[in-house]
């Protein structure tokens, strides 16, 4: 997967799918299938990297290791990873021997087919309140692999045109929707099964600040787009993290500047750009304010 957009470090589908040799009209559908697949055949990815669009992955045999938002992970035989697009992601290790089935979407297919935005059990399992990572029993793991088989076929329908080829595979997805949703209940793990109500605000702005933070680092506007004051945002992050909402986003900024900052290629100018900051001068100031070092002096020490 050779990553020629290394410089944005954020994959679209079409891109992803493009560079990887699918058909030009897979890339136009907004949904992409793989099914019964050698993954080392598509292991070239060894860089952290975001994407538009959420993953589903499905180890039949052998297993995978990678990060999430740098935290390791190992997904092994008859176990499920799901991916969300803002999701920091980066492949480490894959048997060779291994077997995968695996999709993903965008949210403009979920629009085009018409799932409806307040039908949360669909895709609730995808927010940072639960574990990503499922350990399904075989015969589960038999239900989803049947899954991907069907919309593998149904997406080479489309391609080849053939009567309601289209309505057919929005189903076949719709059913694979619900599947997932309702093996949710037995192999979805809350991070915190005791969830209050504070808690969840908190989530739902970390959550919003991995989208955003390129663009916004103002609590105000984060506490607006949450119908509460900044002040009981504030507050309340406070509270359950120990940080204040700032802090917060402070912290998922630098994340990235240091992930952007390790890859060389970049210059420290396009790092401060990418980070929509007036400039590299005021880059420098914010990143050393929080660091402790300058980009360069970073850059330095993480060769």
């Amino acid at each position: 997967m050779a990553h020629k957009k290394g410089h944005e470090r954020i994959f679209t589908q079409a891109d992803f799918l493009l560079e990887n040799g699918f058909h030009d009209k897979r890339a136009k559908i907004g949904l992409a299938i793989l099914s019964d697949i050698q993954l080392s055949d598509y292991d070239n990815i060894r860089t952290n990297f975001r994407s538009d669009f959420t993953s589903i992955i499905l180890v039949q045999k052998g297993e995978i290791k990678g990060m999430l938002n740098r935290t390791a992970f190992t997904v092994k035989e008859n176990e499920l990873l799901l991916v969300s697009p803002n999701t920091l992601k980066k492949l480490i290790y894959v048997d060779k021997n291994s077997v995968v089935s695996g999709l993903n979407f965008t949210l403009d297919f979920l629009v085009e087919i018409g799932v409806p935005t307040n039908k949360m059990e669909l895709y609730d399992y995808f927010t940072s309140k639960y574990s990503p990572h499922w350990k399904l029993t075989k015969e589960d793991a038999a239900i989803l692999t049947a899954h991907f088989q069907r919309l593998s076929i149904r997406s080479d329908n489309l391609l080849d045109e053939q009567p309601f080829s289209r309505e057919l595979l929005h189903h076949t997805f719709f059913l694979f929707l619900y599947e997932l949703a309702a093996m949710s209940t037995k192999y979805t793990e809350l991070k915190n099964p005791n969830i209050s109500r504070k808690e969840s605000l908190v989530i739902s702005f970390s959550n919003l600040v991995h989208l955003e933070f390129r663009h916004q680092r103002n609590v105000q506007q984060y506490a607006e787009q949450l119908f509460v004051t900044p002040k009981y945002l504030t507050e309340t992050v406070k509270e359950i993290t120990g940080k204040s909402a700032g802090e917060v986003i402070d912290d998922i900024v630098m994340l990235e500047a240091k992930v952007l900052l390790e890859d060389t290629r970049l210059s420290i100018a396009e790092v401060a750009e990418m980070l929509h900051f007036s400039d590299q001068s005021f880059f420098g100031k914010y990143f050393k304010r929080h660091s402790g070092v300058s980009p360069r002096e970073f850059r330095l020490v993480n060769k």
